[in-house]
């Protein structure tokens, strides 16, 4: 019975999912962090998609700007951005620039349901609450909200489908919240709206390569909202 138990958790281990590395925080208090340097802060908050393209925005900000991302958890959808919000604070003393991003999980119809997780009129308004508790914990960062990206062009589909068409409207919804609460908007999904299949490794995720060049798009537009020097890596 040991012999198994052991074979069983090494079989884990061989499985278990090995995030991205970008200024890695541990989950911390709710008390905010002290500042560890004097470079200006980039808190980036998001889904899957932000976690490959993460550490290639560190990776071309690197002296510039201390890249960091709440813990090595995929922030999922908008109820739990809002629901963790608390929690992240503490990682991050006082962010110049706090980039978020959520969608993908929003407008999923999760194991065959009829509707999306989220709701085009309750993502907007999860949209505006984000922005207004990150304004209250952060109120001298600069806040950019990035779109969601498309769905892979060859019509692939994961368990939870989704469709362009739909995060097309979310994007929407978003951009104009975002608008109104004077909030810069990243559009990555224009950024990306003509790759092709060959960019992506799934229904929605990119590859590595696409990651690379997405989060140089990602650095360019921070660095310019930070107010350091942009990237010396081109897309």
């Amino acid at each position: 019975m040991k012999n198994f138990l052991m074979a069983v958790g090494l079989l884990a281990s061989a499985f278990a999912y090995s995030a991205p590395t970008c200024g890695f925080l541990e989950d911390a208090a709710s008390e905010p962090a002290q500042k560890t340097s004097d470079l200006p802060e980039i808190l980036l908050i998001g889904d899957s998609i932000r976690q490959l393209y993460c550490p290639y925005v560190a990776e071309a900000l690197r002296g510039q700007a201390e890249v960091k991302w709440p813990p090595r958890e995929n922030c999922q959808n908008t109820q739990h951005v809002l629901t963790n919000l608390s929690r992240w604070r503490g990682l991050v003393a006082s962010p110049k620039v706090v980039q978020f991003n959520c969608g993908h999980w929003d407008a999923a119809h999760w194991d065959g349901d009829d509707e999306p997780l989220t709701s085009v009129e309750e993502y907007a308004g999860n949209i505006r609450k984000i922005i207004r508790r990150i304004r209250r914990y952060w109120p001298e960062a600069k806040i950019v909200f990035a779109t969601t990206t498309k769905m892979n062009p060859s019509g692939e589909q994961g368990r939870n489908t989704r469709t362009t068409e739909a995060i097309r409207a979310y994007n929407a919804a978003a951009v104009k919240v975002a608008q109104e609460e004077g909030v810069a908007v990243n559009d990555l999904f224009a950024a990306t709206e003509k790759w092709p299949a060959s960019h992506y490794k799934d229904y929605c995720h990119f590859n590595k390569e696409a990651s690379r060049r997405l989060g140089r798009i990602v650095a360019e537009r921070l660095a310019k909202e930070s107010g350091v020097a942009a990237p010396a890596m081109k897309p």
